[in-house]
């Protein structure tokens, strides 16, 4: 069992976070996974092994508030994708969003996950659920669309990873 807990004061900064990006089963777009450490984003991480499958996953102990992002990834609008990613809810209510950019200040469409988008969004893999399930979308950039963002966004509670998922069709 690893743990690691964070607790910073002080101005946001996005790290890389290994322990997210060991969660990517399929990486074809490269996405590093950052996460914001600051002192009203506390969490802590621990790693353990399914013993049924035998994969390692991500238990997630949220305090307050958590969030990682991927910076914004070139993508082709002439390409399809699949975004899937793999969790087990047992408090918490993880969102999975998505967004297209035209250029890195103008985002042109953004998608929840399993779910809807709105103030505040609503998704599936937000419900409590004790078993692994998947979330899957295929999707394609429009003509005028050069970037995709993903992020992983949770207020306080508890939830695990076991993979995530970016697959060009």
């Amino acid at each position: 069992m690893i743990s690691v807990i964070f607790s910073f004061s002080g101005c946001e900064n996005y790290i890389s976070c290994e322990e997210i990006n060991s969660l990517f089963v399929k990486n074809d777009l490269d996405i590093e996974f950052k996460v914001l450490q600051n002192k009203y984003y506390i969490y802590e991480f621990e790693t353990f092994k399914d013993n049924r499958d035998g994969k390692n996953y991500l238990l997630i102990d949220v305090e307050n508030k958590f969030s990682v992002s991927s910076n914004r990834i070139p993508i082709k609008a002439d390409k399809s994708y699949k975004l899937i990613i793999t969790l087990r809810n047992d408090s918490a209510d993880p969102l999975l969003l998505y967004s297209f950019w035209e250029d890195s200040l103008k985002e042109s469409r953004y998608f929840t996950l399993a779910g809807e988008n709105g103030n505040p969004p609503e998704s599936e893999t937000q419900n409590i659920n004790k078993e692994w399930l998947s979330y899957e979308e295929t999707f394609r950039a429009q003509e005028n669309e050069n970037f995709i963002m993903i992020r992983i966004y949770s207020n306080k509670g508890t939830f695990s990873i076991k993979d995530i998922s970016i697959e060009e069709m």
